[in-house]
C-alpha cells in the first residue's frame, strides 16, 4: 500500500540545519508518508548527516547527484519521479515545519477540485520562537493572508498570482502528484521559476489557504531568499516572462504605453539606493506596465 503523502527533501550545503529540520518532519502527528532525500552534490558534510537516516522507516529513498545540478528544480524533477504518495510536499532542508503541518492540511482536500493546500508562513533566522509573521501579500490585498479560504485557482491568479507568486514559500505546500502530469519542470529559471510553477498548478484547480502558522522559513547568507538580492536584470527578466506567461494563461492583456526615461531614471534610483543601503529593492512597488517597458529596453523582448 502506498503512502498518502511523499515528502521531498532537496538539499545542498545545508548541514547545519538538516537536523532540526529532519526531526520536525520524522516527528510529524500525521505519519503516513515516505521520506525521499536527495543531495545536490553538497560541499560540505550534508551527504553525511543524510546517510545517518538511511535505514529510518520512513525513508524510501535516499540519492545524491554525482555533481551540482544547477537548479533546485532538477532535485524536485527526480523527486517527482520517485514519488508514490497521492500528494507531495517539497519540504526545503533549511526550513522547519510545527508538527501538526501535515495534520492540518492534508485533511484540506475534501474533494477532487482541490489542487493544493498551504499556510502562512513566518520567517525566521535561528529560532521559530521569535519568528515574525511575513506579510507578502499584503501590498495587494491587506488582511487576505489573514483568513482561511477556499477558491479557485484560476481567480486567485487574476485577483493575485500575476502579480506576485501565490505561494510564499514552497515548504508551506502540498499538492496533488496526478497534477502534474503535462507540467513542465521550470529547470531553466534561477528565480522564479517556483513562481510559474505554482501558476501552473493553480489552472488546475481550487486552492486551499490556512492562515494558522504551521511553516518556518529560515532567512540565512545562503537562504534562496537572499540569493534575490543579486543579479537586478536577471531576476527582473525572469520577473516579466512569469508575469507575461500567467497573464496569457488567464487571458489578461497587458498595457506598454509608459515614459521612457522616466522609467530609466526611477529604475537607476532602485539600484543606487539597493547598492547603498544595502537593502534589496522589490520590484512590487512598480507597476507591471512598466516593468515590462523596462524590461523590453534592456532585453529587447519582443
Amino acid at each position: 500500500m502506498y503512502p498518502k503523502v511523499s515528502i521531498i527533501i532537496p538539499n545542498y550545503n545545508h548541514q547545519k540545519f538538516l537536523f532540526q529540520r529532519l526531526e520536525s518532519i520524522f516527528n510529524q502527528t500525521y505519519q503516513d508518508f515516505e521520506v525521499i532525500l536527495l543531495d545536490d552534490c553538497s560541499i560540505d558534510d550534508s551527504w553525511t548527516i543524510l546517510q545517518h537516516y538511511a535505514n529510518h522507516p520512513k525513508v524510501s529513498h535516499i540519492e545524491r547527484n554525482s555533481q551540482n545540478s544547477g537548479s533546485p528544480f532538477g532535485l524536485w524533477e527526480k523527486g517527482f519521479s520517485l514519488a508514490k504518495g497521492e500528494f507531495i510536499w517539497i519540504a526545503e532542508s533549511d526550513d522547519i515545519a510545527a508538527l501538526n503541518f501535515l495534520e492540518g492540511l492534508v485533511v484540506k482536500f475534501v474533494n477532487k477540485d482541490i489542487v493544493l493546500a498551504h499556510c502562512r508562513s513566518n520567517d525566521f533566522t535561528e529560532d521559530i520562537n521569535h519568528s515574525k509573521k511575513n506579510n507578502w501579500l499584503d501590498d495587494l490585498d491587506k488582511g487576505f493572508q489573514d483568513k482561511d479560504y477556499v477558491e479557485d485557482g484560476q481567480w486567485l491568479l487574476k485577483k493575485i498570482g500575476r502579480f506576485k507568486c501565490p505561494v510564499l514559500n514552497v515548504s508551506s505546500a502540498i499538492f496533488r502528484k496526478d497534477i502534474l502530469k503535462n507540467i513542465e519542470i521550470p529547470k531553466s529559471y534561477r528565480y522564479s521559476g517556483d513562481w510559474l510553477f505554482w501558476a501552473k498548478i493553480f489552472m488546475k484547480g481550487k486552492i486551499v489557504y490556512m492562515a494558522d502558522t504551521r511553516n518556518y522559513f529560515r532567512i540565512h547568507s545562503g537562504s534562496a531568499t537572499s540569493s534575490m538580492n543579486s543579479n537586478n536584470w536577471l531576476k527582473l527578466k525572469e520577473y516579466i516572462k512569469v508575469i507575461i506567461i500567467i497573464s496569457k494563461l488567464i487571458n489578461q492583456k497587458l498595457s506598454y504605453n509608459v515614459n521612457y526615461s522616466w522609467l530609466l531614471l526611477y529604475w537607476k534610483k532602485a539600484i543606487y539606493k539597493q547598492k547603498t543601503t544595502g537593502v534589496y529593492y522589490s520590484f512590487k512597488y512598480l507597476p507591471i506596465p512598466f516593468l515590462i517597458q523596462i524590461y523590453k529596453l534592456k532585453f529587447r523582448y519582443k
